[in-house]
């Protein structure tokens, strides 16, 4: 049984305390936090990410916030994700063909101990300075973990972690994978305040599927004096959503690395316990993942955003700061309604209302008023309402919520909400035409593809992925990943993708597509097409540019470039004996790197006669090359002018053919000491 967190958080609080008595006339003294225990994080003036480093449970994470609510002192430096004074409580699984491997490093806790668990890649790191990216593999699939901090869409400010995974296969067959995210949330020290959700109060195992998801949930202790107000955002801007979502203990999600037992009416208490722990699941389903196929999952948490009245019957009213207007369709968003009787009788009749301005209508068959009987003292309900709207350019409505009852004073609410225009994506290449060529070689080479995104419209673009498939003829440069996700591209933003390609096979012109797709608007496809030129097949001697000094050793190449299906090479040396002499052979690159069993003979040396003979060798398999065959000492005789010149030359490919078309011979100088 692990120690109560309610437990651990006085422990830390009062450790906190400590080094903050003991800094009192140190001013170089840090004070102590999260990041003091070794984690990495982020952090602007509302919240922090944090991400545990040690070697248990790395990679896991967690958020506090750090000035929250600009208006709420109450809820400074509180935990909204438990993670102190290391996070290892949440967790994240992936189910990989029917098996559960969890995401990060190993870990001796109880949570997710039961899991398998893959191989580091890189991170926990910090990149851009606004995200902490770390990659595990798991089997065939690459799992990179990316945390971020973006905007709140009941807040509008940027106090919410966005927690996205990025999977991509790595081998050559498909796989299905599905993906359980673990949050084991916390309101400050309060470990038991119900979840809402739309009109519900959720206290017990509660079970959402995509029928009836809501949108976002949030959670407070009080909503006429709240400490913390918390939100996590399952449905719009940058989410992706879930196919189910269990509230339940912490205990039950821990314990079971996939699957979650819920319990109806069971209140989120872990077995033989007797204080509240809640957590959440949010689980997407297994999904094929074709070779070389990436996909991502984004769930956001973090502030909540609530406009509050206090009063005998308290008011609190959220909904999207900004919606975003869509082309065919009327948008829809919900508002919700939080009443508390913070009265020390019963509220009689207590009755709510919702006064939409034009350009807002409810959804066809919901009511204005709703009347919610009777309230005891010290109870909170809830109401949510669906509105809809044709507008489809820029705009502020002004919305307000009334309550009443027979024996408390009216109490309102009004907020606003921005209607957005839609995004609108453009794609530019900027690319060559064509491969370019120095050298006998490509180059640049891989070559650079940019793809330059821009959003006209009025609202983010969310979720955006970019995709290039060459066709035959180029591929795209090994470890290359064929997708990208820059994630959420503003109005006004251009954004710039980039993939590298090389040629495969024969020369031509071949045509690529770049594909971008973001949650809240149309795909759109860009297709052009690049130039392979043909690349001569030659064979030539690297020799010392510079004269060679009397009694020195030199080097001189034998270089092959591109040879197509090559697999063996015979030569004969001719050299100026009376100038230069031969010290040694040695087998080239080509053959040192060749994994088969490749055979070698570095010849005959005839100082004496200014040959070198019979040099051979062959590949185990033939394939196409650029690269050294051969690397031949020479000693600097006497000076003067030697020519070094390939006699009775033989390359050969798979079937015997020719396999070179031209051979540049060398020569050096060797000049006095």
């Amino acid at each position: 049984m692990r120690m109560s967190r309610k437990h651990l958080l006085t422990v830390f609080v009062g450790f906190v305390l400590f080094a903050l008595i003991s800094s009192i006339g140190n001013p170089s003294h840090q004070t102590a936090s999260a990041a003091g225990y070794g984690n990495l994080e982020i952090s602007n003036q509302y919240i922090r990410v944090f991400v545990n480093r040690s070697d248990d449970a790395t990679g896991r994470f967690a958020v506090d916030s750090t000035g929250g609510d600009p208006l709420n002192p109450r809820d400074d430096n509180m935990p909204l994700i438990y993670g102190r004074p290391r996070p290892w409580t949440s967790y994240t699984t992936f189910r990989i063909d029917g098996s559960d491997y969890i995401f990060g490093g190993n870990t001796e806790t109880r949570a997710g101990r039961h899991g398998s668990y893959g191989t580091k890649i890189s991170g926990p790191k910090v990149v851009g300075g606004n995200s902490i990216i770390s990659t595990w593999r798991l089997g065939d699939i690459e799992a990179s973990q990316v945390l971020t901090i973006v905007r709140s869409i009941t807040t509008g400010l940027p106090d919410t972690a966005k927690i996205t995974y990025i999977i991509t296969n790595l081998g050559n067959t498909e796989h299905h994978v599905g993906v359980r995210i673990m949050l084991d949330t916390l309101l400050g020290s309060n470990d038991g305040a119900p979840f809402r959700a739309g009109d519900k109060a959720i206290t017990s195992d509660t079970v959402f599927r995509p029928k009836e998801m809501p949108r976002f949930f949030q959670a407070f202790d009080s909503l006429s004096s709240p400490s913390v107000t918390s939100q996590g955002t399952l449905i719009g801007a940058d989410a992706t959503p879930p196919d189910k979502v269990v509230f339940t203990n912490w205990g039950n999600l821990a314990d079971r690395v996939w699957d979650a037992l819920a319990l109806p009416g069971r209140e989120f208490l872990r077995e033989g316990e007797y204080e509240l722990d809640s957590a959440l699941a949010l689980f997407w389903d297994e999904r094929p993942l074709a070779p070389g196929e990436s996909r991502e999952y984004t769930t956001l948490y973090g502030m909540g955003g609530i406009s509050i009245a206090p009063g005998v019957l308290a008011l609190g009213v959220t909904s999207p700061a900004e919606v975003t207007s869509h082309k065919d369709e009327p948008i829809v968003f919900p508002i919700v309604a939080y009443i508390e009787n913070n009265g020390p009788t019963l509220a009689l009749d207590v009755n709510v209302s919702l006064h939409l301005p034009q350009g807002l209508a409810l959804v066809p068959g919901a009511r204005q008023k709703v009347s919610l009987g009777h309230m005891e003292p010290g109870e909170t309900r809830q109401i949510a309402w669906e509105v809809t709207s044709d507008i489809a350019e820029q705009i502020t409505l002004r919305y307000g919520v009334a309550v009443e009852a027979e024996n408390a004073e009216r109490n309102q609410v009004f907020r606003e909400v921005t209607i957005l225009a839609p995004p609108e994506l453009s794609i530019d290449i900027q690319a060559p035409s064509m491969f370019g060529v120095s050298d006998d070689m490509f180059h640049p080479y891989p070559l650079k593809i940019n793809a330059r995104v821009r959003n006209s419209g009025g609202a983010p673009a969310y979720g955006v992925k970019a995709t290039l498939t060459p066709d035959y003829g180029i591929v795209l440069a090994p470890s290359e990943r064929a997708s990208r996700f820059p994630g959420q591209v503003v109005p006004g933003e251009i954004c710039d993708v980039s993939w590298y390609l090389v040629p495969f096979g024969e020369a031509g012109a071949f045509d690529y597509r770049v594909r971008v797709e973001a949650r809240n608007t149309e795909s759109l496809v860009a297709a052009t097409s690049i130039g392979v030129p043909k690349l001569r097949s030659r064979l030539l001697l690297e020799t010392p540019i510079s004269p060679v000094a009397q009694g020195e050793f030199f080097i001189v190449r034998v270089m092959a470039r591109n040879l197509k299906e090559f697999q063996q090479a015979r030569f004969d040396l001719c050299f100026d004996p009376s100038v230069v002499e031969v010290a040694y052979v040695s087998r080239g690159t080509v053959f040192v790197e060749d994994t088969g069993m490749s055979e070698w003979n570095e010849g005959v040396i005839q100082n004496h006669l200014g040959v070198l003979t019979d040099v051979y060798g062959r590949l185990a398999q033939p394939k196409d090359i650029t690269g050294e065959l051969a690397t031949i000492g020479f000693w600097a005789k006497a000076p003067g002018q030697s020519h070094i010149l390939m006699r009775n030359m033989s390359l050969l490919g798979r079937e015997g053919q020719i396999v070179v078309t031209s051979v540049e011979h060398g020569s050096v100088i060797v000049s006095d000491k």
